[in-house]
């Protein structure tokens, strides 16, 4: 245990500082978090029907073997909204400098979807699921993906995100040869002594003990996690004690 001297020395500048950081309330106005805000209005659900999918599937196959795969870049200019466009040229776009992770996507089930998020009447969200390919050294992965439909009627990736990784990377079939096997140690020497064979004796190492400084840190860790709330909440309900006092003053 640490001695009260030092215990203090911890607390008053915990206290110090949450009546320096901690704001009081306004006694006459009690005020919250805006809920309603105007001008938001939730958009109304809309059916993937099965001709949207069918487009999106498309597009979604397109845009993972260009823009994802970097395989022909070019063309998923074309596929890709306005939004994602922002802030890049064509020749930008065309040498690779797009806001689009690199993946080496396997071509397997491209263009398909886990499960839909959302759909609207104008934008879709899915979650896709991508295999690498083999010997990329990369593990599977989902990502997530928004299309929207322009005024010409024509879906376009508006947003992609990688979003986890799954299992082990695709490793190329050299490396999954099995290693070889380790030769054994050799023995100790042994010595002859009078006709005798007898073994080495085995080097005593020493131990060395623990120092008893480091028991300092976990106790003063430990000494934080609890006076610091308290120093927190006594520096609250000093400051609040205090502008209740001004408030009162003030009324009067």
């Amino acid at each position: 245990m640490l001695p009260p001297i030092a215990l203090v020395a911890v607390a008053i500048p915990l206290i110090l500082l949450g009546i320096h950081y901690s704001s009081p309330g306004n006694p006459g106005t009690a005020t919250g978090p805006n809920v309603n805000e105007p001008g938001l209005e939730q958009p109304k659900a809309a059916p993937f029907t099965k001709a949207n999918q069918r487009a999106v599937h498309r597009v979604l196959r397109e845009f993972i073997l260009t823009a994802v795969d970097r395989r022909e870049v070019a063309r998923s200019w074309e596929i890709s909204a306005p939004s994602m466009r922002e802030g890049f040229t064509r020749k930008q776009w065309n040498r690779g400098e797009l806001p689009v992770v690199p993946y080496p996507a396997a071509n397997r089930g491209l263009g398909d979807w886990s499960f839909v998020q959302y759909s609207y009447a104008d934008t879709v969200g899915l979650e896709v699921f991508l295999f690498p390919k083999p010997g990329s050294g990369w593990s599977a992965m989902t990502a997530d993906v928004e299309l929207v439909k322009g005024h010409d009627g024509r879906w376009r990736v508006d947003y992609w995100m990688p979003k986890r990784f799954h299992g082990p990377p695709a490793v190329a079939a050299t490396a999954k040869a099995s290693p070889k096997k380790q030769k054994p140690a050799k023995a100790a020497p042994v010595h002859k002594a009078a006709g005798k064979r007898s073994a080495a004796p085995p080097a005593v190492v020493a131990t060395p003990k623990p120092s008893r400084i480091w028991w300092i840190v976990p106790i003063a860790l430990l000494a934080l996690i609890v006076l610091a709330p308290l120093g927190i909440g006594i520096g609250i309900w000093i400051r609040n004690r205090r502008a209740a006092r001004e408030y009162s003053r003030a009324s009067t």
